[in-house]
């Protein structure tokens, strides 16, 4: 819904504007540029920017990867 995409932007502190309709209902979205790992526990891990070459980007992936230890189910799970 519009409400996530609101509150999804304001926890990721990105910036995101729709512009206006056109004549055809069509309208251009201006957002940040950045592509976020977030790893299967849902925290945040990393931040890619258009500076960041894919080499980098694999490499820092692939770091995070290798380090990854899932956290302890809590009880009841």
């Amino acid at each position: 819904s519009a409400e996530q995409v609101r509150a999804a932007a304001a926890a990721f502190r990105v910036y995101v504007s729709a512009g206006p309709r056109d004549a055809d209902g069509d309208y251009v979205v201006d957002h940040s540029v950045l592509t976020f790992l977030v790893d299967p526990d849902g925290i945040f891990r990393d931040c890619y920017g258009s500076s960041r070459t894919a080499e980098e980007l694999a490499r820092s992936v692939r770091g995070h990867m290798d380090a990854y230890e899932p956290l302890p189910a809590t009880p009841g799970e």
